[in-house]
């Protein structure tokens, strides 16, 4: 209902982001690019930093920076996740390696040894290639969709913070 003579509030479709806060959601949706400078944490503590210095501003704001760290907190995981299961895999190896040549079969022992090695270029090599473009490739259309006005939800994020 509006009232004659009364300024009416513009009314915006749910994931819109007006032009005045598309400036602060480019930001904060490029802030990850700070991994560039400091590897490792970088790109979890850009969007920290943005989320937490555009929060109070608006919650279209709010709700873009919670994304954007959701997202590079489920990358962190997901990379360490592989580190982790590479670690296993190429300390098996490693281990198998050692036992059969203990054992006197020093053919088993290389077979393990190489196995580990091919872990290493057909598994971790190609899974950390995808852990490095994949993010890369999301924020670009993050920064496509928020230039356009309208909000990103990234995929395979997990909400960590809600």
């Amino acid at each position: 209902m509006s009232l004659p003579g009364l300024p009416q509030a513009p009314v915006h479709a749910p994931g819109f982001i007006p032009e005045a806060e598309r400036t602060p959601a480019l930001v904060i949706h490029l802030s990850p690019l700070l991994g560039l400078v400091l590897p490792a944490l970088g790109n979890v503590l850009g969007p920290l930093a943005a989320w937490l210095a555009y929060r109070d501003r608006a919650p279209v704001l709010d709700d873009q920076g919670r994304e954007a760290l959701n997202f590079q907190l489920s990358v962190w995981l997901y990379s360490f996740l592989v580190g982790l299961l590479f670690f296993a895999l190429f300390s098996l190896g490693l281990l198998g390696g050692a036992f059969g040549a203990a054992t006197g079969a020093p053919d088993l022992g290389a077979f393990a040894f190489f196995g580990s090695l091919a872990a290493f270029f057909a598994f971790f090599i190609p899974a950390s290639l995808v852990l490095w473009a994949f993010p890369l490739v999301v924020m670009l259309l993050a920064v496509i969709r928020v230039n356009q006005g309208r909000a990103y939800r990234y995929p395979l994020s997990i909400r960590f913070i809600r």
